[in-house]
């Protein structure tokens, strides 16, 4: 079956699995391959191949009007990561809760307190701009943590 997909055999691995083309853009996905997944939705596209790829791609928006999708549970953690990603924190946490992944309510969880500190770090910023005389050095150390702080969210 991986030796007929790597040789791009999509329509001979799909007679092999008894014609269920899920099963082998399943297994494509795992691969984490993205050109084969893209080859292989473009022969037999299907609701799970758009999202798994969609969230290759990281293609959010597009990846959460997918409907029809088989729900598995890394599709859900694929799904609140999306949300994340889009900064819906509530949504995330209920795609989380379809599955008990310690990883993933660890991201969550330090995505809000991440979030939080940042809006902190906007306000100080801005106190410190209205200052008389404005304290040039503690403004750049706040801008270079706020910067630090959206960058741990990007990254995350």
């Amino acid at each position: 079956m991986s030796l007929l997909i790597d040789q791009k055999k999509y329509k001979e691995a799909v007679k092999l699995q008894g014609n269920h083309p899920e099963v082998v853009g399943s297994m494509i996905s795992k691969k984490g391959d993205v050109q084969v997944l893209k080859e292989f939705q473009q022969t037999f596209p299907s609701p799970n191949g758009a999202f798994d790829l969609a969230y290759q791609e990281q293609r959010w928006e597009d990846m959460m009007r997918q409907s029809g999708v088989k729900m598995t549970d890394k599709r859900y953690e694929m799904k609140a990561y999306g949300y994340l990603k889009l900064d819906k924190v509530k949504e995330a946490k209920e795609e989380a809760a379809h599955i008990q992944n310690q990883d993933l309510n660890q991201k969550i969880e330090i995505y809000e307190k991440t979030k939080k500190e940042i809006e902190e770090t906007k306000k100080q910023v801005e106190e410190e701009k209205k200052k008389e005389p404005t304290d040039e050095k503690k403004l750049q150390s706040l801008t270079d943590q706020q910067k630090k702080q959206e960058e741990l969210l990007k990254n995350l």
